[in-house]
C-alpha cells in the first residue's frame, strides 16, 4: 500500500477532492492511504499561531518554523518529504513515477507568503511545483500530486493501459477520443475507426499524437527524436514540417565592411562545407549562396560537385542542398516556385535594431508561426562580412533574436552562428 501523509492548515480540501472517483474507490479499498496531519496541533499560543510577520519587512505573512518542522516530523521516518512551492521543479509524468516509487510521501502545503527558509533547509528533501501560476496554499497542488501518483498504482485503474497511453506517459499529448454518436451536429469520427484495422488505427494514433504535440506543444516535441517510422508518418504533416520548409541563405552582397560601405564578400571553401552539413542536421530544404558575382557562382557549384562526387555520401548528400542565386530576389523567386507561395523571410545580425522595418522574433516564436502557416517556406538570412547591409534588405519581415553570450565581445564566424541558430530552431532539447 502506498501512503501520502498531507501536511496543512486545511485539511479538508485535499481530503474532500480525493473522495471521489478512481482515487476515493482505491481509498476505501485500501490500496491508497491519505493521513493528516495539522501543524495548529503543534502550537504553543492560545491562538494556536502558525504565521507571523516577515523579517525584513514586506507584505503578507510567514509560516513559521516550529510548528510546521514538528509537524512533519512527527511523521515516522522513512519518509520522502516534499514541499508544494511555486520555486519548485515543476512537476512531470518523469517526476510522478519517482513518486510512485516511494513507499510514504509526506507533502507539505504552504500558505500566505511561503514558508521559513530554515523548514526547507532542515526538513524537505524536494520542491515541487505544479505550474507557473500562484494559488491561495499548496492544498490543491497536493491533490494533483496524489491523483497523478495514485493513478500509477497497481489496481487503480480498471485497464492498466489506460496509464501509459495518455498524453505525457511519452513526451506526446494523446490523439484524438471518440465515441458514440457516430455524426454529431454534422462532424462524423474518422471513418478508419470504425474499420477495425488495428494496425491503421495504431498508425493513425501515433500520427495524430505527434501532430498534436508539434502544434500544441513544441516545448515537449523539441524532446522526441523520431524513429524511422514517426519520419513515415509525420511525412506531410505541415505542423511537424517547418525545417522541411527552411532554406537558409548565406549573402555576399550586400554586405558591410568595418567601415560600414557596401561591398560584395568573396565565396569560401569553409563556409559551403560546413553550412551545407548544418543544414542537412536540422533536416533543412536547401542552402542558398547568394552573390551576383559570376565566377563566385560557378566556383560555390564548382566546389559543390566536386564534393558530392567523393565516395562519402553523408557529405555528398550534405553539398547536394547548396545551390547559388545571383541575389536575394532570385533566391525568393525560387522558393517561391516551389512552394507555390512566397516565404517568411527572416535574418539574422548582431545588431538587430538596425533592421527597423522587421518584427523582432524568438527562435521558437518563429518556428510557431510557421507552425500556424502550413506550407508556408523560411528563409533564413546570414551575413558574410561585418553583416548584412539592413537598409537595402527591405524583403526582411522578420528579425531573430541575436546569439550572445554575456561578454560583450560578440565576433562569431557565420558558420558558427549559423549551427548556433539552426540549434536553437530545429535541435531536440534535452527534457
Amino acid at each position: 500500500m502506498t501512503r501520502f501523509t498531507v501536511v496543512s492548515i486545511l485539511p479538508e480540501i485535499v481530503d474532500q477532492a480525493l473522495s471521489h472517483g478512481v482515487v476515493g474507490r482505491a481509498r476505501a479499498a485500501g490500496g491508497l492511504a491519505i493521513d493528516f496531519v495539522n501543524p495548529r496541533d503543534f502550537t504553543t499560543d492560545r491562538h494556536r499561531s502558525v504565521d507571523d510577520t516577515p523579517y525584513g519587512g514586506g507584505p503578507g505573512m510567514v509560516m513559521k518554523c516550529e510548528p510546521l518542522v514538528a509537524a512533519i516530523e512527527s511523521v515516522a521516518a522513512p519518509v520522502h518529504r516534499v514541499l508544494l512551492s511555486p520555486g519548485g521543479r515543476p512537476l512531470d509524468q518523469e517526476r510522478v513515477r519517482a513518486l510512485a516509487a516511494h513507499a510514504h510521501v509526506v507533502l507539505v502545503c504552504g500558505r500566505y507568503e511561503g514558508v521559513d527558509e530554515r523548514v526547507i533547509q532542515t526538513a524537505i528533501d524536494e520542491e515541487l511545483s505544479i505550474g507557473d501560476f500562484v494559488l491561495t496554499g499548496g492544498e490543491l497542488g497536493a491533490a494533483c500530486v496524489i491523483d497523478a501518483v495514485a493513478r500509477l498504482l497497481p489496481g487503480v485503474l480498471g485497464d492498466a493501459a489506460s496509464a501509459e497511453d495518455e498524453s505525457f506517459s511519452a513526451p506526446l499529448l494523446e490523439y484524438p477520443q471518440y465515441t458514440r454518436p457516430a455524426v454529431f451536429r454534422e462532424l462524423p469520427v474518422p471513418e478508419l475507426l470504425a474499420g477495425g484495422n488495428h494496425a491503421a488505427i495504431r498508425a493513425w494514433r501515433r500520427r495524430e499524437s505527434l501532430r498534436r504535440t508539434a502544434l500544441r506543444r513544441p516545448d515537449l516535441f523539441a524532446h522526441l527524436r523520431l524513429t524511422r517510422d514517426d519520419e513515415k508518418l509525420a511525412a506531410g504533416l505541415p505542423e511537424l514540417d517547418v525545417a522541411a520548409r527552411t532554406t537558409v541563405a548565406l549573402v555576399h552582397h550586400p554586405v558591410l565592411d568595418r567601415t560600414g560601405a557596401r561591398v560584395t564578400t568573396a565565396v569560401t571553401n569553409l563556409d559551403l562545407h560546413d553550412i551545407a552539413r548544418s543544414a542537412a542536421t536540422y533536416g533543412l530544404a536547401g542552402y542558398h549562396v547568394v552573390t551576383p558575382v559570376e565566377s563566385q557562382r560557378e566556383k560555390a557549384a564548382h566546389i559543390a560537385t566536386l564534393w558530392q562526387e567523393e565516395q562519402k555520401e553523408w557529405r555528398a548528400k550534405a553539398l547536394r542542398l547548396c545551390t547559388t542565386a545571383a541575389s536575394l530576389d532570385e533566391s525568393i523567386e525560387v522558393l517561391t516556385r516551389q512552394h507555390g507561395r512566397p516565404p517568411v523571410v527572416a535574418a539574422t545580425s548582431a545588431d538587430p535594431a538596425r533592421f527597423v522595418h522587421a518584427a523582432r522574433v524568438t527562435p521558437a516564436a518563429l518556428v510557431r508561426e510557421l507552425q500556424e502557416q502550413p506550407g508556408v517556406p523560411l528563409l533564413v538570412l546570414f551575413g558574410t562580412g561585418w553583416g548584412l547591409a539592413d537598409a537595402e534588405l527591405t524583403q526582411v519581415s522578420r528579425i531573430i533574436t541575436p546569439i550572445s553570450g554575456r561578454p560583450a565581445w560578440n565576433h562569431l564566424s557565420v558558420r558558427s552562428a549559423v549551427a548556433i541558430l539552426l540549434d536553437r530552431l530545429f535541435g531536440l532539447r534535452d527534457p
